[in-house]
């Protein structure tokens, strides 16, 4: 166990809610945020997207659009508000995350602003250069500020700007500027952070790290608004492969008044992983616990560690770990990161705040937490998903075994299917294996719609099943019709071909 001991006084917790996938009922809000307070959280970091009830002129990108008033997606006004009126009574400090440079994919894929795009093809990254990004990026910050009566922080994202510098205007600017894409960037979130302190002079202002990492302490000096950005350090990756670049810390604390850190405790593994790898998270919380106790001396003022839990590695793509699927992995990263550290007494008490005691350890191996499906049953938010999500995943492991199987290459193979060329023998067993895992498939299907019904919405279901289930069984179900058709003809001669 590190020595180094987290401030339990003044160092903030936060729990990162990613709403831009799968985002949750009010009932659930009002299980969960109980219980991450319970466990340790100070606060959640917010990450709204494309769910925030925005109003007027952008009214398109949010949840009151008409796509989204169609799909009955999230949230409404009321429920908003309804959100942060349960933080309140949880005393949970509320901090929104705005992209508001790069991963703006949710605005930019709508026309109205597809002219703002840094690449016209790519709807990742605004132009910092265009007359209308200021204005629009202004507007949304106004709706979201306004929004939360006592907010004491607002995070500006500006994280992974993948295009930067790539239109005529900013290449103009880039060949007429000494600093280069240095200064665009630092340019344009200067902009935004002087907005929020002109017309919000007590906000605290949060901004992701990367994109400062590698511009030279000189260039950051030149900027009055790195005095009032407290930048929010992120690392994600187990001890094996932690690190942070050399004057890392003393680069910052010489330009930045306040630091955060940020974890990982779901959604940073595989961009579909189903069940979190808890091991793995948890060695990202002991890597920095490790760092911050090296470099105790080097640093300065921090404010404390957000847990970042993400739903979906950018708008477009997939689900990863649902949130229900992440909280085994959240109590022990947090449980962790208050005592400074891992032991077999900690990991005890998570397991009985879990409702759950059997197993040893060795369950942090693998994504799964060996969580019983008979008494003693788990008592955690949304635990019967978890255990439908482990049921699912032995579905598709044994389904891609079958697909992958020798017996199926060898015995019923596309051409041997299309030419009617088949062994009886051989095929009679796998219409077994595909009959049964139908079934089971079906009543995992149940079990899973049943319980999500209860904390998510419709078009995540739909998308859910969509993406994870109604192939898998189209394919199932096809292969089923193929083999009894097969089994009808008995084996025929070669002359019997379509050829």
């Amino acid at each position: 166990m590190n020595n180094f001991k987290v401030d339990r006084t003044g160092s903030q917790r936060l729990v990162h809610l990613d709403l831009k996938g799968a985002p949750p009922r009010i009932s659930y809000f009002e299980k969960i945020l109980p219980f991450i307070k319970n466990i340790g959280a100070t606060g959640i970091l917010l990450e709204w997207e494309d769910t925030f009830p925005y109003t007027k002129d952008v009214i398109p990108i949010g949840s009151l659009s008409d796509h989204a008033q169609t799909s009955g997606a999230p949230y409404s006004m009321e429920e908003a508000k309804q959100i942060l009126t349960i933080a309140a009574a949880c005393d949970l400090i509320v901090i929104p995350l705005l992209q508001t440079f790069g991963h703006l994919e949710f605005v930019l894929k709508h026309e109205n602003w597809r002219s703002l795009r840094e690449v016209e093809e790519f709807p990742s990254s605004i132009c910092p250069s265009k007359s209308g990004t200021i204005q629009l990026i202004t507007s949304l910050l106004e709706q979201m500020i306004e929004f939360h009566p006592s907010i004491q922080y607002i995070h500006l994202g500006g994280d992974e700007v993948w295009h930067m510098g790539m239109c005529s205007i900013c290449e103009k600017r880039i060949q007429t500027s000494q600093f280069g894409k240095s200064r665009l960037y630092l340019d344009h979130m200067s902009k935004i952070g002087h907005y929020v302190k002109e017309n919000y002079p007590g906000l605290k202002i949060i901004v992701w790290d990367d994109m400062f990492r590698n511009i030279e302490v000189e260039i950051l000096q030149e900027y009055p608004s790195c005095n009032f950005f407290e930048l929010m350090i992120w690392n994600y990756l187990p001890s094996d492969s932690f690190h942070l670049n050399d004057g890392l810390w003393e680069k910052y604390n010489s330009v930045f008044s306040n630091l955060w850190i940020a974890s990982a405790f779901k959604g940073a593994t595989s961009s579909c992983q189903l069940i979190p790898v808890i091991k793995y998270h948890l060695s990202n919380h002991l890597a920095w616990l490790t760092e911050l106790e090296k470099n105790s001396k080097k640093i300065g003022n921090l404010r404390g560690i957000a847990l970042t839990g993400w739903s979906r590695f950018d708008h477009f793509a997939t689900f990863c770990e649902l949130l229900p699927c992440g909280i085994p992995s959240l109590c022990f990263c947090m449980a962790t990161w208050i005592s400074g550290g891992y032991s077999q007494d900690l990991e005890e008490s998570v397991r009985k705040l879990l409702g759950s005691d059997c197993g040893t350890i060795s369950y942090l191996e693998s994504s799964t937490v060996c969580l019983p499906k008979t008494n003693p049953q788990p008592t955690f938010p949304g635990w019967q998903i978890f255990v439908g999500i482990e049921m699912l995943m032995n579905l598709r492991t044994r389904y891609k075994n079958l697909i992958n199987s020798d017996q199926l290459q060898t015995w019923f193979n596309t051409w041997q299917v299309l030419n009617s060329f088949t062994n009886p023998m051989q095929i009679k067993s796998l219409l077994l294996v595909v009959i049964e895992l139908l079934g089971e498939m079906s009543t995992v299907k149940e079990h899973l719609k049943k319980y999500m019904e209860e904390v998510f919405f419709n078009h995540t279901l739909e998308e859910f099943f969509g993406t994870l289930m109604v192939p898998v069984e189209h394919h199932l179900n096809q292969m089923k019709t193929d083999i009894e058709r097969q089994l009808s003809l008995g084996g025929r001669a070669r002359e019997h071909m379509n050829l």
